[in-house]
């Protein structure tokens, strides 16, 4: 039996933008220390929409795992 290993995977940002609606830009990486980096960099506008991580189980059997984030927006509240 191996270690569990990762081969590769994808940050999926998003981005609204009323002339062009809703945009995803993929981020592809390598090793996790990659993603560290890429998830610290993200910046304003983008937001962490997935990370879709594909690797090696300890049998050797490939295996995705899919990590999704909701995200909501929050206005100051209004006098009535």
């Amino acid at each position: 039996m191996t270690a569990s290993q990762v081969l590769s995977g994808i940050l999926v940002f998003r981005q609204w933008d009323r002339a062009r609606g809703l945009q995803e830009t993929l981020q592809p990486f390598h090793t996790l220390d990659e993603l560290y980096a890429l998830c610290l960099a993200a910046d304003a506008p983008d937001m962490i929409d997935r990370i879709v991580v594909q690797g090696l189980d300890t049998d050797e059997q490939p295996r995705t795992l899919t990590f999704v984030f909701q995200s909501i927006t929050v206005s100051p509240k209004r006098p009535i």
